[in-house]
């Protein structure tokens, strides 16, 4: 569930039928106009926010249904839903939709949809439609070696700076950690399909190669080169690079053509490395 205009807590879980609502790190208790704000029932003699167990679209929201689980200590957090769990230890953190994750100890965030984990161990799933197998760990903390893919794209119809997003929702992008070095493989294609000055069935296929530090604060460096694979006739005037699209999150960012439309899909490969005991 996303935040509500004007307000910095959403509901997270229900207790009873209590609804608990957190800031996003902290489970708290929201005052009567946020309870309201999310429609939900404020309870004037406990001072608690209420959820009405006789409506079965917020019930919903809060369960985990149509999800089939197969091996031990694996959890569902509220609002899974469509997901698939195989091996042990996993986990989704709540309001996940169409999840596979097979192996141990994997987790992936919440409010996060059309992710696959298919094997290995203690992987961290950040992004929307991120593919991914986990590759132990020399401590408990999960997400330090792993390697993922995830698809972009975009239609571009000017020159204006772009940054291509995860499944071409226009709106999510790559999420990084924290103290990582990841190497990065993306196949980058092209596509002209018209505009006043396009000539539709235009193209032109990158490869692009480099790596990324993120230091503790999350800044982040870049060391990158691209190639030409396939040239067919369609002129950029910027080549494509990896490159942050706010801060914590990065993607494919391009450059199109004014009038001509262009169609963007990606393949980003990501290999990370990160650091539990030092600060990069």
């Amino acid at each position: 569930m996303e935040y509500l205009k004007g307000h910095k807590i959403k509901p997270k879980v229900v207790y009873g039928n209590e609804v608990i609502f957190t800031d996003g790190t902290n489970d708290v208790r929201a005052n009567q106009a946020t309870c309201e704000a999310y429609g939900y029932r404020w309870n004037e003699h406990t001072g608690t926010c209420q959820i009405e167990f006789t409506s079965f679209k917020v019930q919903k929201a809060f369960s985990n249904i149509d999800n089939t689980v197969l091996g031990k200590k694996n959890n569902l957090e509220y609002g899974t839903t469509n997901s698939l769990l195989i091996g042990s230890t996993n986990r989704t953190k709540g309001q996940n939709t169409n999840i596979l994750i097979t192996g141990e100890k994997n987790q992936v965030e919440s409010e996060l949809n059309n992710v696959s984990i298919i094997g290995g161990k203690m992987g961290k799933a950040l992004t929307n439609g991120q593919v991914l197998i986990g590759g132990g760990s020399f401590t408990s903390e999960i997400g330090l070696m792993q390697m993922s893919f995830i698809q972009l794209s975009l239609k571009t119809t000017n020159a204006d700076v772009s940054y291509l997003t995860t499944q071409g929702d226009s709106t999510n992008y790559i999420t990084l950690q924290n103290n990582v070095i990841i190497g990065y493989e993306a196949h980058i294609v092209a596509l002209c399909t018209g505009g006043s000055s396009g000539t539709a069935g235009q193209y032109i296929y990158y490869k692009l190669i480099g790596a990324v530090k993120v230091v503790n604060d999350y800044t982040a460096t870049f060391t990158q080169s691209i190639s030409t694979i396939a040239d067919g006739s369609l002129s950029i005037s910027t080549t494509p690079v990896m490159a942050d699209s706010t801060d914590g999150y990065t993607s494919i960012k391009v450059v199109g053509t004014a009038n001509v439309n262009i169609t963007w899909s990606a393949s980003v490969h990501l290999y990370e490395n990160r650091t539990d005991t030092v600060e990069l």
